[in-house]
């Protein structure tokens, strides 16, 4: 089952398979400084947004404007920049990985969102409070500290997983929670 998800992935990645491939070594941190690039890009992209101070309503737009207008020049591009000749067995290796680690990314969150479903229908009392809870905190902190830069930390993090994972960070310091998260969506793999 989860070859066949896995090239269905890769299908539908094929338009964007050197970028893909591009992206993801430079998300691991394959070179020294690509951790710094990809801070400081993020930091830049930011710095400029909260310079032009869209509104909420133009940001979108505009973002969904990119998003469509890359999904129709990057598939035409790369075809005219990269060869198929320079498509290799190793990079074709790279993208089955990364295909499996989407496939497995996919399925955590799958495995996360059916828990706290059971949960709900279980324990719906609980649910509904420690619910409450965490949306209040999450309020608190949104109080706290501008909407904008707790967007920018989060997706900071999310860009910055990674290549800690890949490098061996988060197993060094988060090896507890890492360790339970990995087993939680193997289990999903078992059943």
């Amino acid at each position: 089952m989860s070859v066949t998800e896995a090239g269905d992935i890769k299908h539908r990645l094929l338009g964007w398979k050197e970028v893909i491939v591009l992206g993801d070594s430079v998300l691991a941190w394959e070179k020294e400084f690509y951790a710094a690039l990809v801070s400081c890009s993020l930091t830049f992209l930011f710095i400029v947004i909260w310079y032009m101070d869209p509104s909420t309503l133009t940001l979108i737009s505009l973002i969904g404007e990119l998003v469509v207008i890359l999904d129709y020049a990057v598939p035409r591009l790369q075809a005219k920049i990269f060869p198929d000749s320079a498509w290799t067995m190793e990079k074709e290796k790279r993208l089955d990985q990364i295909c499996q680690e989407l496939l497995f990314v996919k399925n955590g969150l799958c495995r996360i969102t059916g828990v706290l479903m059971g949960y709900k229908n279980t324990h719906p009392l609980m649910f509904m409070s420690t619910t409450v809870v965490a949306l209040f905190l999450v309020a608190q902190i949104g109080s706290m500290f501008s909407g904008f830069f707790l967007s920018y930390l989060a997706i900071l993090v999310m860009v910055m997983i990674p290549g800690l994972y890949r490098r061996g960070f988060l197993d060094k310091y988060c090896s507890g929670p890492m360790h339970k998260f990995e087993e939680f969506v193997k289990a999903k793999k078992l059943e």
